[in-house]
């Protein structure tokens, strides 16, 4: 057994949010942890940027912001429900990248995730996000479905 000074506990959850089904349970369970450790709460959402293949350039979509705006917006509503007041956080880019962006950046005790985004076919064609982040993130992932 570790003496209490040795425990380490979970102290900060990263959510990775896109408005799935898999990611609002995501939300839920994170919310729950977070109540349950005192731990701070982020719900991290990615809006992609599309490219131009004959520019090499990258364009934002100002309808993308209104949806993370949406999307936050609820998973805020169920994060509050439990207890905990989230923090909002926004990148652009690549989803897989930038959420490992983010882990690097805050250093979260765990990630709280869903596996079953919004991408559909898209998402089996390049790959899971979940299973990027799964396999890169240098600390623990819990996979929601």
């Amino acid at each position: 057994m570790t003496a209490p000074s040795e425990r380490q506990g979970v102290r900060s959850i990263l959510v990775p949010v896109d408005g799935s089904a898999s990611s609002r349970r995501a939300v839920t369970l994170a919310a729950e942890i977070a109540r349950a450790f005192g731990a701070t709460l982020t719900l991290l959402h990615v809006a992609p940027v599309k490219e131009l293949p004959v520019l090499m350039s990258e364009v934002k979509d100002p309808r993308e912001d209104q949806q993370a705006e949406l999307v936050l917006g609820e998973d805020t509503k169920i994060a509050r429900g439990s207890g905990v007041e989230p923090s909002i956080v926004v990148r652009h880019g690549h989803t897989a990248t930038q959420i490992l962006r983010q882990v690097e950046k805050s250093q979260p005790d765990l990630i709280v995730m869903g596996t079953r985004g919004l991408a559909g076919a898209k998402g089996v064609l390049l790959g899971s996000v979940s299973r990027v982040v799964y396999q890169k993130a240098k600390v623990q992932v819990v996979l929601v479905c």
